[in-house]
């Protein structure tokens, strides 16, 4: 199986930002490549309002689906007291995504996205990738 996909993982003092990718062993490094030089375009240019809009439509699209079942709900509902968010944040969820805004996008990338600090662990049999490990002291 091909793919690439991340999520915002909510933490007890705060989210973290986690990615997934399966490819072949020899592509491994170029998807690396490629998840840096992203992070970078989006840090320095910020993003299109196509792909806001995008983004945005299936952001509030694909929510109603994720109340499909006693325990996604649960999820959700500890996910919301750990972030300490309203009563009603499920109602309004929607609303405060459309107000996002394309100088919103752009000003929080800039601020967040920096493709140096990005960490990968890789996993399978790559090819063209040198083991490196941060030092521990």
């Amino acid at each position: 199986t091909y793919g690439v996909y991340s999520y915002l993982a909510p933490r007890d003092l705060a989210e973290t930002y986690l990615g997934s990718v399966s490819s072949a062993n020899d592509r491994i490094g170029e998807a690396i490549d490629v998840i840096r030089a992203e992070w970078a375009k989006a840090a320095a240019e910020g993003i299109t309002q196509e792909e806001l809009e995008a983004a945005k439509t299936y952001i509030t699209g694909a929510y109603p689906l994720r109340f499909d079942g006693n325990s996604p709900i649960a999820n959700i509902l500890v996910g919301m007291q750990m972030l300490d968010l309203p009563t009603d944040y499920i109602a309004t969820r929607n609303d405060k995504v459309e107000a996002v805004t394309l100088a919103d996008v752009k000003r929080v990338a800039a601020d967040l996205l920096d493709p140096e600090n990005l960490h990968f662990v890789v996993v399978g049999q790559p090819e063209g990738l040198e083991a490196s490990t941060s030092p521990q002291e």
